[in-house]
């Protein structure tokens, strides 16, 4: 459903106090377009479509919000009409274009006294229970005498336009009025014309995304985890609305465009999955495409950066048949590839920089595709391959080969091809094998192997490769993401 939004700027001096507001409403992403291009000039000669751009873009230059700035015209109340209502709001479908100009009324409806500008903002309802704005225009109100001049408030001059356009600019965003001497959402236009810590600070509170939780890394394989009482809420996560179940947030990479299926089990909660991207702009929302009361997602994504939350129901809105809306979970991220996966960034035991990069899959068909997940009884390959760093190719050199089990031991694959705890080792770096380094290293880590005869029916395994120089056998290159096994009935 969508609301409108009503800001106003009163032409009055200073107030106190200190705190930034903002109503929960924002654009989706973090970003949208601004058309500034007003026509016409200031009485000191200065454009009013620079001075339009020169706000959007200091709100662009130091928070993390993204205007995309057109010096085209568009007409505010384009598709708006007035309401035959008392409350004087104007009514319509809006455009879905974001303009700015001057008028004489505010779309059809009186300014009222002492009125500078107006923003009016279009908003829907978001799937996690806030707002999101699909829409806002500011209309200034051209009864009143506006100059640009820099320095402080001049009544003698008039209204600076600038600080004027730079607060309605913030209202666009998303921020509430404030009643501080020290900010430029204050509610009475002042000497302040630029924007001040305060204004940042709620921006960034309403824009960073889904780091206003604690984030964990999702490297592909499972996780255990709960929701109790004290973890983030989604209402906190988004920055307002009225949803205050639990979620936990992690974080997964892809180094490529991989087919992803993200899992919730639980016994004791209704599970509830949210993909988001790097903006946190919501891409899907499961609540029981699992079995059971359990949540399910499967889907292709680009590669880059994408939040998981493991999130579940109110007590008012959750299935009573799946029990309590706090209590542990299980988050399963698997994959499917036509080809080995990206194995996250290089990395160093000593800090060494190198451009070596990683990849690994298990393989259930010779390679002719790669997943994570087996069951116990099938065989199948993990495989690796290393791209050497070009400055150590050719040179002598040893590669290594490690294994985490869920309890966290760690064995490494010795000369002879078994894996043997690590703690058994007396080098360093135990290799695995010795050799002249070429640029391209195939690494066979388990050859037809069959999980059951290893006692393994329900568990996940996390490989590391990596390699290093006989010239300083105490380095070596890896990397930061696990090849994963996951076994599973």
């Amino acid at each position: 459903m969508l609301k409108w939004i009503l800001s106003v700027v009163l032409a009055a001096l200073s107030l106190s106090a200190y705190s930034f507001s903002v109503n929960g409403s924002k654009w989706p992403g973090g970003s949208t377009h601004l058309h500034v291009g007003i026509s016409g000039l200031s009485a000191s000669g200065k454009a009013w479509s620079d001075a339009m751009l020169r706000a959007a873009q200091e709100w662009n230059d130091k928070t993390p919000f993204d205007f995309t700035l057109l010096d085209s015209y568009r007409d505010p109340c384009n598709g708006y009409r007035a309401s035959a209502t008392s409350s004087g709001f104007p009514a319509g479908p809006g455009d879905d274009v974001n303009g700015a100009d001057f008028n004489s009324t505010v779309c059809g409806n009186d300014f009222g006294t002492s009125v500078l500008a107006v923003t009016l903002v279009y908003t829907e309802s978001n799937q996690l229970g806030a707002s999101d704005i699909t829409q806002a225009d500011i209309v200034f109100n051209s009864n009143s005498r506006f100059d640009i001049y820099d320095g402080p408030f001049d009544s003698n001059r008039g209204t600076d336009f600038a600080r004027v356009a730079l607060h309605e600019v913030g209202h666009v965003i998303g921020m509430g009025h404030e009643f501080s001497a020290s900010s430029i959402m204050r509610d009475r236009i002042g000497n302040l014309s630029t924007l001040q810590p305060d204004d940042i600070a709620g921006a960034t509170t309403l824009y960073q995304g889904y780091t206003r939780c604690p984030v964990s890394r999702l490297d592909f394989g499972r996780v255990t985890g709960a929701l109790n009482s004290g973890d983030c809420t989604v209402q906190q996560l988004v920055g307002g609305g009225t949803d205050t179940s639990l979620t936990d947030v992690y974080q997964l990479d892809l180094a490529q465009s991989t087919r992803v299926t993200l899992n919730m089990n639980s016994g004791s909660l209704d599970s509830v999955l949210v993909l988001m991207n790097s903006r946190s702009e919501v891409l899907e929302i499961d609540d029981d495409g699992g079995t059971g009361c359990n949540s399910q997602i499967v889907r292709t994504l680009p590669a880059g950066t994408y939040a998981v939350l493991a999130n579940t129901l109110t007590s008012a809105t959750g299935d009573t048949s799946c029990g309590k809306n706090n209590g542990p979970y299980q988050l399963t991220a698997r994959y499917d590839s036509s080809a080995l996966i990206g194995a996250g960034r290089n990395t160093s035991l000593q800090g060494g920089r190198s451009s070596a990069t990683f990849a690994g899959g298990v393989t259930t068909n010779g390679g002719a595709s790669f997943s994570n997940r087996v069951t116990p009884t099938q065989r199948f390959d993990v495989l690796g391959r290393i791209t050497v760093d070009p400055a150590h190719r050719g040179r002598q050199g040893f590669l290594v080969i490690a294994a985490i089990l869920e309890n966290n031991q760690v064995y490494v694959r010795n000369p002879l091809g078994e894996f043997v705890p690590l703690g058994s080792q007396t080098s360093p770096v135990p290799f695995t094998t010795s050799k002249i380094l070429g640029a391209t290293e195939d690494v066979t880590l388990l050859g037809q192997a069959v999980a059951s005869t290893f006692g393994m029916t329900d568990t996940s395994v996390r490989f590391l490769i990596g390699y290093g120089l006989n010239s300083n056998p105490d380095e070596l290159y890896f990397h930061d993401e696990p090849i994963n096994l996951l076994v599973s009935p």
